[in-house]
C-alpha cells in the first residue's frame, strides 16, 4: 500500500493540510503582504498555497518513486522535509506571538533550515537517481525565492 501513488499523494497533501488546520484556529494567520510597499517580484498571496501543493505533490511522488525501489530511508527522509515545510507557520507567525519578534526574521531562518534540509536531503537521492533529486532543488529554488521578498520585506520596514 506504500507503493501506491494515490496513498502517497494523500498522505503528503494529508499531512500539509492537517499540519495546517490547528494553526488558524491558533490564530496563526498570514496577514498577507504587512509592508504598504509590495514588492516587483512579490506574487498575490494566493500563489504561495498553489505552489506549495504543487511541490508536496512532487514530494508524494519522489516518495512514491524510492518506497518502489526500496529506498526506506530516502523516503523517510521525504517526510521529514515535508514535515519541516508544512509546521512552517508555527515556527514563523507561532514564534512571533511568543516573542513578539518579527516573523519575518523567523521565516528567513526557517527558509534557511528548509534550503538546507532540502540540499541534504536532494544529495542523498541523488546517490540513488540524479534525475529524482532535481525534483527536490524546485523547493530550495521556490524557499531561495521566498527569502529574497522576505529580505525586500525586511529591507522595507526598515527603512
Amino acid at each position: 500500500m506504500n507503493s501506491s501513488l494515490l496513498f502517497n499523494i494523500g498522505l503528503l497533501w494529508g499531512m500539509l493540510v492537517l499540519t495546517n488546520i490547528p494553526a488558524f484556529f491558533l490564530g496563526l494567520k498570514f496577514k498577507g503582504n504587512v509592508p504598504k510597499k509590495r514588492l516587483w517580484f512579490e506574487p498575490p498571496g494566493f500563489v504561495i498555497p498553489i505552489v506549495w501543493v504543487i511541490l508536496f505533490l512532487m514530494l508524494a511522488y519522489l516518495r512514491y518513486k524510492l518506497v518502489l525501489g526500496n529506498e526506506r530511508d530516502l523516503a523517510l527522509m521525504i517526510l521529514v522535509l515535508a514535515f519541516i515545510c508544512a509546521t512552517y507557520p508555527y515556527y514563523t507567525l507561532g514564534l512571533e506571538k511568543l516573542t513578539g519578534i518579527s516573523a519575518l526574521k523567523f521565516g528567513l531562518f526557517g527558509n534557511i533550515l528548509v534550503i538546507l534540509t532540502a540540499l541534504w536531503v536532494g544529495i542523498e537521492i541523488s546517490n540513488f537517481s540524479a534525475n529524482l533529486s532535481y525534483l527536490i532543488y524546485a523547493i530550495v529554488i521556490w524557499t531561495f525565492f521566498a527569502s529574497m521578498i522576505i529580505l525586500g520585506q525586511l529591507r522595507i520596514l526598515k527603512s
